[in-house]
């Protein structure tokens, strides 16, 4: 009997040569922005410019992971003047991309293509991020900011969003703050 369980969801980082390297298997969701968010802020605080994104294992993109990569984007843009790559697309991620507005905002390389300046760090040793330690709270933040950067990116988005917007900012209001120490 085949295994009907869906791929866990899982991020790899590593930094080499002022360049974050980041891997996602199975899905790019919520369950791993937050973390993803957290290490590419910290290596644009290091002085990474550039933070490229491998997406060859990643079957698919919910809007909270595109929207933290906008930002992630935008981050690496207005500090350091960097850029975010995304390599070894696949065409139904491309797709994804293309109809949130994200592929406005990021270089995106098909599975095949990468850059001949990013080849040196496909054998780089990444590390796994672990996931799901955030507070409920924090998680809500981090799903309100992504799913604002989409619609600042593409006004074509606000419409698709709103709802989405107004029931995290009402899920906030009823969260009390815990500074990510409880649910």
């Amino acid at each position: 009997m085949p295994d009907l369980k869906a791929p866990e969801d899982r991020l790899f980082v590593a930094i080499a040569q002022q360049v974050a390297l980041v891997r996602v298997e199975g899905r790019g969701s919520f369950k791993i922005s937050t973390p993803l968010k957290q290490f590419v802020l910290a290596a644009i605080e290091g002085g990474a410019q550039t933070a490229v994104v491998d997406l060859g294992q990643c079957a698919s993109m919910d809007s909270t992971f595109m929207g933290v990569l906008a930002g992630a984007a935008g981050r690496l843009k207005s500090r350091n003047a960097g850029r975010l790559v995304l390599v070894n697309l696949s065409a139904k991620t491309r797709a994804l991309i293309a109809t949130l507005g994200l592929d406005q905002v990021v270089a995106a390389y098909d599975a095949g293509s990468v850059p001949a300046e990013f080849a040196d760090f496909a054998g780089a040793t990444m590390n796994q991020v672990s996931s799901g330690g955030e507070s409920k709270r924090t998680t809500t933040e981090t799903m309100l900011e992504a799913h604002e950067m989409l619609t600042s990116i593409a006004p074509d988005n606000v419409p698709r969003f709103k709802d989405v917007l107004e029931f995290l900012r009402e899920d906030l209001k009823r969260r009390p703050e815990n500074n990510g120490l409880a649910p």
